[in-house]
């Protein structure tokens, strides 16, 4: 498994999974949030955040915060993630899960997100993904 320094210096974006869950639950809900899980279709409607001065890393965190949700599956927040790093022009990250998925859920991530998943390591609860050009 690589350290966060290591996938910095191989210009990977890792995103602990585990950790932004915990977040989540200390987030306070708001309107928006609630249509987001009414209508998925509006997540990406905002388009990118403000503030251009920030990293691929933070951009990326501060979307998932106004996208992810932990009323939805795991598969489906990963799917939205995915393709908000692609809107980042993120083509490869690394994240770090609370526990393995299963292979039903990593085929139906591959499907959706157009991507590839490596598993890193023998629990699975980290996965490497490269995110295939449309």
């Amino acid at each position: 498994m690589k350290s966060s320094v290591e996938a910095q210096q191989a210009k990977e974006i890792v995103f602990d999974y585990t950790s932004f869950l915990s977040v989540l639950c200390h987030h306070r809900p708001t309107l928006w949030d609630a249509f987001k899980v009414v209508l998925p279709a509006l997540e990406f409607s905002w388009g990118r955040s403000s503030g251009s001065g920030a990293s691929k890393t933070e951009r990326l965190r501060n979307q998932a915060l106004k996208v992810l949700s932990t009323h939805t599956s795991d598969v489906n927040n990963l799917v939205r993630l995915l393709r908000l790093a692609r809107m980042e022009q993120i083509s490869e990250l690394d994240i770090r899960l609370p526990y393995s998925l299963d292979q039903d859920q990593l085929d139906l991530i591959t499907e959706k997100a157009e991507c590839e998943i490596q598993e890193v390591g023998n629990n699975g609860e980290q996965l490497h993904i490269r995110l295939m050009v449309p």
